[in-house]
């Protein structure tokens, strides 16, 4: 980025849009050393002219710089944008946001390298991450929230005036709730106090603010450049926590619901031991027995038997089967059953014929069974519903 400084605006700007640009420069060669993106689309931004080279960086206008990064381990696309519109009124998944355009000034993307954008959007493999350059900021407390494209540049406007004090903070949840796949939102200002809060345990997503101010002996970037490490981190492990809420966020919204979605019974509440018992999420096994002597023996036991192979009662060890949760039995002739179980253990287990009979398992018929192990229902719940 050297030669940055002998470019010569033909205009003269008021000092919050100068701090805006150089914001940008800042970024931009931040951006470059931790990601090893190429310069060469900066180009675009530099003309010459009789009076010397022009600085063609306007606002209102996206200027986007590419790039793949080689973590090692994985390679992402990158992004950095400077005033990138987010459309507004978009249904899912597309990108932009949910409500109302939104401008961030800064925003850096990420997504894995080999497909595009817009299938990064998609299947919600992309994060952005925004920053937005407030000259004066008193306090972080208050609300303001873009509303639409007619509201931006006099939000921009009022921003030159110093009005922004209280309302900078919200405004970047305001882009973290209406911007779909937003990782974090932070403000840019020239103080000296750094400000991070995580959402939850890891440090995407996030909010904050970062000090960066024109300085030759300290900008106050050292936060900053520890965040975008840490970002950059953050990207390389494959088994984040925000990895796995984008996988489950994306598998559960990929379609609308659906008259089979729903259900209206009455059943456990999903709370305590039960947390995880989503009801249209959890498999019940019908198993059949043909004789009180076989119920007792279950009972007794707490096993239940099924067969192998690809006969008639044979079980199909398919991932629902495997992961189900209860078992109900039945016998011939049967409408109704209050027969209901809860299977334990790591799964089913093969038994020989042999074992079954050590076991005095009345008349096996088969050399070899599936079993389950079985506990009763404890859930106070279910007993009622039996």
């Amino acid at each position: 980025m050297a030669g940055w400084g002998r470019c010569v605006p033909r205009w003269q700007k008021d000092v919050a849009t100068l701090y805006e640009y150089w914001l940008f420069f800042k970024l931009l060669t931040l951006f470059q050393e931790a990601f090893q993106l190429s310069p060469t689309d900066v180009g675009q931004l530099i003309e010459p002219t009789d009076e010397g080279l022009n600085l063609r960086l306007k606002q209102g206008k996206h200027y986007p710089i590419k790039g793949i990064y080689n973590a090692g381990g994985r390679k992402l696309a990158i992004r950095f944008s400077y005033n990138r519109s987010f459309r507004g009124h978009k249904d899912y998944p597309d990108a932009g946001s949910w409500t109302m355009t939104m401008r961030p000034d800064y925003t850096l993307s990420f997504w894995p390298a080999g497909i595009t954008e817009q299938e990064a959007e998609a299947q919600e493999l992309i994060v952005h991450i925004h920053f937005d350059a407030k000259y004066k900021v008193d306090s972080f407390n208050g609300y303001a929230a873009t509303l639409d494209e007619a509201v931006l540049m006099q939000e921009k406007n009022e921003q030159r005036k110093g009005l922004y004090k209280n309302a900078d903070l919200l405004k970047m949840h305001a882009y973290k709730d209406a911007i779909r796949r937003t990782g974090g939102a932070y403000i840019l200002y020239p103080g000296s106090e750094a400000l991070t809060r995580q959402g939850f345990h890891e440090i995407i997503p996030g909010l904050g603010a970062f000090p960066v101010r024109p300085s030759k002996t300290n900008d106050g970037t050292g936060a900053l450049k520890a965040f975008i490490l840490a970002v950059i981190d953050h990207f390389i492990n494959r088994t984040s926590q925000r990895e796995k809420l984008a996988y489950h966020t994306f598998d559960i919204f990929k379609e609308k619901p659906k008259a089979k979605h729903v259900l209206k019974d009455a059943l456990p509440e999903a709370y305590g031991a039960n947390r995880d018992l989503l009801h249209d999420d959890s498999f019940v096994l019908i198993g059949y027995y043909k004789s009180a002597a076989q119920l007792a023996w279950i009972e007794q036991n707490h096993l239940y038997n099924f067969r192998t192979g690809n006969g008639p009662g044979a079980l199909v060890l398919s991932k629902e089967t495997v992961s189900a949760r209860y078992l109900l039995l039945h016998t011939k002739g049967q409408q109704h059953s209050g027969q209901l179980w809860k299977i334990v253990g790591k799964g089913p287990r093969l038994f020989s014929k042999q074992d079954l009979l050590a076991k005095n398992y009345p008349d096996p018929s088969q050399d070899h069974y599936l079993v389950l192990q079985l506990a009763p229902v404890q859930d106070p719940e279910f007993i009622h519903l039996q």
